[in-house]
């Protein structure tokens, strides 16, 4: 699926715009926590089910009954199981675990970390010892601020300190830089890092036999903007049109929402360049950020409708906006 008019004008437009190295952390505040505007998503993991969907022979999503909470999936070849995440606990993972059993009695070989969030790999300790994981090498580097993570993570799960307490560090076994071709016999998967986006080292999945892949936070899911937590918005752009110029995806599976289909990258790519385009104007125009916030609201084609079924969405995109706008005033400083 190519998006070509859209690619054109997202990459002529990357040509306008020079920054420095963006951030790599999360917004703090001095006390040490998220910012006070930082929109948390909710993940506690009460009650959440993940649902098996069969998407060609062999090719599994894990779809939460409770967006945003975390997906998931699973790859069967002819030699063992490729899993997609560990989710945020052991309970999630043993509950993946349990999906994949009720498929196949096949080995887990790989568990793949699509970025170094806990809601993504604090599951990692529960998999078997020779379950092999795999990370990008910058998601690695990360993951070993392990108890900072923690801390980070409390306010997504409502504060409560018992579903990280019996949590521990598991890093990966292996890393990879841009590319990572797995073969689980008969039936392969590629493991690819097209850039910074939500975070430095996000990995997307790729199934090619099934044209379906995995985004973890490159792509949130169905409805959802995209959340600039690290890096920003011209990074996350140049990031977006190497990966639809790059994989042809039919089927997305984002990291917290509703699944998709390859034509959310079109929407991503739109709403980022039309975010850069308009606060590179504010600035030019000597608008304070206050000012921007108050001028430049959540286009009308990412409000979710209150029919929807994606409603209660709608604060938390709008939350989603004005943090893009803050970062990306920050990151055009002087653009």
């Amino acid at each position: 699926m190519r998006y070509s008019a859209i690619l054109t004008a997202a990459i002529g437009a990357l040509a306008l715009f020079t920054i420095g190295q963006p951030s790599m952390v999360r917004a703090q505040s001095t006390s040490g926590g998220i910012a006070e505007d930082f929109p948390v998503p909710p993940l506690y993991p009460g009650g959440v089910v993940l649902e098996t969907r069969e998407l060609s022979p062999g090719v599994y999503a894990l779809v939460s009954n409770k967006p945003p909470t975390d997906n998931s999936g699973f790859v069967v070849g002819e030699k063992g199981v490729l899993v997609i995440d560990a989710h945020i606990d052991g309970d999630m993972a043993r509950q993946i675990q349990a999906r994949v059993r009720e498929v196949t009695d096949k080995p887990i070989l790989y568990l793949v970390n699509t970025n170094y969030h806990g809601d993504h790999t604090f599951g990692n300790y529960a998999f078997p010892e020779d379950t092999r994981i795999i990370a990008h090498r910058l998601t690695a580097e990360r993951m070993k601020d392990f108890e900072h993570e923690k801390t980070l993570m409390l306010a997504a799960v409502d504060n409560d300190a018992n579903i990280l307490s019996d949590t521990r560090l598991r890093l990966p076994d292996i890393t990879f830089d841009k590319t990572l071709r797995i073969d689980l016999g008969g039936r392969v998967v590629e493991l690819c890092h097209f850039g910074a986006g939500n975070t430095p080292g996000d990995t997307v999945v790729y199934v090619p036999e099934a044209e379906a892949a995995w985004t973890g936070n490159l792509v949130l899911g169905e409805g959802i903007i995209p959340f600039l937590i690290e890096g920003g918005a011209v990074d996350y752009l140049a990031t977006l049109a190497h990966f639809a110029q790059t994989i042809d995806a039919r089927t997305i599976i984002p990291g917290h929402a509703i699944p998709t289909t390859g034509a959310a990258l079109g929407r991503y790519l739109t709403y980022l360049n039309d975010l850069v385009r308009e606060v590179r104007g504010a600035r030019l125009r000597g608008h304070t950020l206050e000012q921007a916030l108050n001028s430049y609201a959540l286009p009308s084609a990412y409000v979710i409708p209150a029919d929807s079924p994606l409603a209660a969405f709608s604060e938390f995109n709008n939350a989603l906006h004005r943090w893009n706008l803050r970062v990306t005033y920050g990151e055009l400083a002087g653009g």
